[in-house]
């Protein structure tokens, strides 16, 4: 009997504070918090950015209603598709230009647009006919060196992408003379290609629409 009262008493004093827990569990909590808070934010601020963009081109040229409508339209449709994280939307006075997460419309090494991306492009075509800017395509790639049966360079991959846009879009009975391709390889990186996270941003397809009477 001495011992299991022995044990008992044991262990009460080895019991753990319940409400110690409480401390790091809730600032855990806190900083998830926080975090979404933040995340949140800097959706709140593209979204803010975009809008601003597209009021301050709307004040300083009355005449660009088509190119309004167009960015508009575009911004509406990755926002209805869940496209946010795989394609964007930015305006300036000068032009309106996509950019284009390479994953999401091509397959590693090749040049091929991905079925499930189609409809974008679709849309974007559908929007180009009813302007007569100038549209140029470019194809990004980040620094990892690639050489297989198809290309022989970054290079060459990220023209061949560029092209196949420009293919698309001369079907969809785009005016092949409004209409510029170029492949920039690894050598115009959005950011530094020093992680991976920052490559997967440089494998890119950048599609800028030209406003009228300007250059990009």
């Amino acid at each position: 009997m001495d011992s299991i009262q022995k044990m008992i008493s044991n262990l009460k004093d080895n019991e753990v504070d319940s409400s110690l827990w409480m401390v790091p569990y809730s600032t855990l909590m806190l900083i998830l918090m926080i975090l979404f808070a933040v995340l949140y934010g800097m959706s709140y601020m593209q979204s803010v950015e975009y809008e601003s963009a597209i009021s301050e081109l709307d004040t300083a040229n009355p005449g660009l209603k088509k190119e309004i409508i167009l960015a508009k339209a575009m911004q509406k449709y990755i926002e209805d598709h869940n496209l946010t994280g795989q394609a964007e939307v930015r305006v300036s006075a000068r032009f309106i230009k996509m950019d284009l997460k390479s994953p999401a419309l091509f397959e590693t090494g090749r040049a091929k647009l991905k079925p499930a991306i189609l409809p974008l492009f679709e849309e974007l075509a559908k929007n180009l006919q009813r302007v007569d800017n100038r549209v140029i395509v470019e194809g990004h790639t980040d620094d990892v060196p690639i050489h297989n049966r198809h290309y022989n360079s970054n290079w060459e991959l990220s023209a061949a992408r560029a092209f196949n846009v420009i293919y698309f879009l001369i079907k969809r009975n785009i005016d092949p003379a409004r209409l510029i391709a170029l492949g920039f390889g690894e050598y115009r990186p959005a950011f530094p290609n020093n992680t991976e996270e920052n490559r997967a941003k440089n494998r890119r397809i950048d599609i800028t629409i030209i406003r009228e009477g300007k250059t990009a």
